[in-house]
């Protein structure tokens, strides 16, 4: 949190300056001379964080889900999971096999829907073992994963599955990585909008622009309470019964849905 508190104790001109320098960074090195610290080629043309206010809303399911959505279009895909303490794309999709060790240099894993995965979860020995290391730590491992990942040189997008709420590791992404867009996933009910309403403000204080909500376990004429609002719904899931059991036995690659299919129409139009 180190880093939310340096914004907070700048004077509002430190803080418009600084700002405005995220915002002004294009990520072409090459023609920057900034000491910054963020020399990072930008993975893909267009860079989105699935983020949330608390655990438990879908953002895994909707980051694999959507990923198959853009395949659909036509659009090459890539997921990457930064969430380096609880990695749940693999598990999604029954990918489990570690795969340190047998890669000349760390790559997406292609997996059984189509689409590349980078996750703790294929690089870690044994991915029931608890990752004890310190928030700036983790934010640091969740970093390399990004830039040391040699990502294919044509992907079109890169959606970026988020840890929940504030920590360090959002804070590192929002700060000093190329990132375009950020989804937000909630669900109906005050206390995860409250909590949404919060992941969204970051991403806003950050000038990482929210590009709408996904309501994920809707429910007939129930919508996003009003402190969300003024942000657009861009897709909504219906609670399916079929849907838990996918993700939960390890087959989502294996379900099929259409209620994203729009928005991988909308993220295509942005290449």
């Amino acid at each position: 949190m180190d880093e939310l508190e340096k914004i907070k104790n700048m004077t509002p001109e430190e803080q418009q300056a600084y700002l405005d320098q995220l915002q002004a960074c294009e990520h072409d090195c090459s023609t920057c001379s900034q000491e910054c610290g963020a020399k990072v080629k930008k993975p893909a043309k267009v860079v989105i964080v699935i983020t949330g206010g608390k655990g438990g809303t879908g953002k895994s399911v909707v980051s694999v889900l959507l990923a198959k959505a853009l395949l659909k279009q036509g659009i090459s895909v890539a997921v990457l999971d930064a969430d380096v303490a609880c990695p749940a794309v693999p598990a999604l999709l029954s990918m489990k096999e570690p795969v340190l060790g047998d890669m000349p240099e760390l790559a997406p894993v292609p997996g059984p829907a189509g689409f590349g995965v980078v996750s703790m979860g294929l690089i870690s020995e044994d991915p029931m073992e608890p990752v004890l290391w310190p928030g700036k730590d983790m934010a640091k491992l969740a970093v390399w994963l990004l830039k040391d990942t040699n990502w294919p040189e044509d992907l079109d997008v890169l959606l970026i599955d988020m840890p929940s709420g504030a920590g360090d590791i959002p804070l590192e992404y929002y700060t000093t990585m190329p990132l375009d867009y950020a989804l937000a996933v909630g669900e109906p009910g005050e206390l995860s909008s409250g909590s949404l309403r919060r992941a969204i403000n970051l991403a806003d204080m950050l000038r990482v622009p929210v590009m709408g909500i996904v309501e994920n376990f809707a429910q007939e004429d129930m919508n996003l309470p009003a402190s969300c609002e003024t942000i657009p719904v861009v897709a909504s899931m219906c609670y399916d019964p079929a849907l838990y059991h996918a993700a939960s036995e390890g087959k989502l690659g294996d379900y099929e849905t259409d209620s994203l299919d729009y928005l991988a129409r909308a993220i295509g139009e942005l290449r």
